[in-house]
C-alpha cells in the first residue's frame, strides 16, 4: 500500500515541476536581448523538463536549456538589437507551454485520485477488521 501513496506523491511532485518549468517559459516570453550577449543584455533562455524514473518507478524531473535555448527575431529599433536589427528571444511556443501546463494539471489530477483511491482502500480494510 505504501507504494501505491510513494507513487501518488512522487507522481505530484513530478506533475507540479513540469507546470513550474511551463510557467517560467511563459512569464519570460517576451524577455529577449542582444544576439550573443552576457549579463543584463542577454535573453531568457527557454527550459524544458527531462523526466526519468529511478530504480523503484517513480518520476523524476530534470531541468535543461532547449536546444536551442533562444532564436533570433528582427526587431530593428529595439533598444538591445545588434547592427543588423536582430534580437534574440526564448525559444518557446505560447500554445505548446499552456498544452504543457494542462498535461501537468491532469497528470496531478490522476495522482490525487491515486491517493483517494488509496485512502478508501485503507478505510475499506480498516472496516473490515471491526
Amino acid at each position: 500500500m505504501t507504494t501505491i501513496l510513494g507513487s501518488a506523491i512522487s507522481g505530484m511532485a513530478a506533475a507540479v515541476k513540469r507546470a513550474e518549468v511551463s510557467a517560467q517559459n511563459l512569464v519570460n516570453m517576451q524577455s529577449v536581448g542582444t544576439p550573443g550577449a552576457t549579463g543584463q543584455k542577454s535573453s531568457y533562455k527557454a527550459v524544458e523538463p527531462v523526466q526519468t524514473t529511478d530504480a523503484t518507478g517513480a518520476p523524476h524531473i530534470k531541468v535543461r536549456e532547449r536546444d536551442p535555448a533562444t532564436v533570433q527575431g528582427h526587431a530593428p529599433y529595439h533598444l538591445l538589437a545588434d547592427e543588423n536589427g536582430l534580437v534574440e528571444m526564448p525559444n518557446m511556443d505560447m500554445a505548446s507551454e499552456i498544452i504543457d501546463q494542462n498535461m501537468a494539471l491532469n497528470s496531478y489530477k490522476a495522482n490525487v485520485k491515486m491517493l483517494e483511491v488509496w485512502d478508501e482502500m485503507q478505510q475499506a480494510t480498516l472496516d473490515l477488521k471491526s
